[in-house]
């Protein structure tokens, strides 16, 4: 008897120390307006990107529960969208990319994108991704044949400071999901 009670404390002993490795430490959080998922921006940011000036982001996170086995609501960045808008700027919706906040701008359709030497304007792609854990990232910009040059691509590095919290308080998760069952949210 003794030995299968040993044997069952270590079976529990070793799930319980595998349990964190598998699901990568991530454990399920409560639901309600101090939830917050990992890795997920929130607040107003100055942003300078290599060679340009600094300009001020608003991001406001908006997510919905990852319900996973139906028992916990999981906090986890990927059920996740941010709202970005820099300054002087129309805003954007990021996604999680490769572990980088990604958005763009298709600013093609946009003439006044690229000032040309010659005084005429066209249009550009620009791409913007941001790693949550290190406040830096790069923004992509690709033009097409514009202003007699050749299509290119390139990237200028940028980096992120928290400036402060953002104006009205935010409720990451702002739905209230039934408990157990199939979490049908409202």
């Amino acid at each position: 008897m003794r030995i299968i009670r040993g044997l069952a404390k270590a079976v529990c002993c070793v799930a319980l120390g595998v349990v964190p490795l598998v699901f990568g430490g991530v454990s399920a959080q409560a639901q309600g307006p101090n939830a917050k998922a990992p890795g997920v921006l929130e607040g107003i940011y100055d942003v300078t990107l290599a060679g340009q000036g600094t300009k001020e982001w608003e991001i406001f996170p908006l997510c919905v529960p990852v319900v996973g086995d139906l028992r916990e609501p999981l906090t986890l960045p990927l059920g996740c969208r941010l709202k970005i808008t820099p300054q002087g700027e129309q805003g954007a919706e990021a996604v999680l990319v490769g572990g980088r906040w990604t958005f763009e701008y298709n600013e093609f359709n946009k003439s006044d994108a690229v000032k040309c030497p010659d005084g005429t304007t066209a249009g550009q792609r620009e791409i913007y991704q941001v790693d949550a854990a290190t406040l830096t990232g790069e923004l992509q910009i690709i033009r097409g044949a514009v202003c007699g040059w050749e299509p290119t691509m390139f990237s200028i590095p940028l980096t992120m400071v928290y400036k402060r919290p953002l104006p009205i308080p935010i409720n990451q998760y702002p739905l209230v999901c039934e408990p157990g069952g199939l979490r049908l949210c409202r």
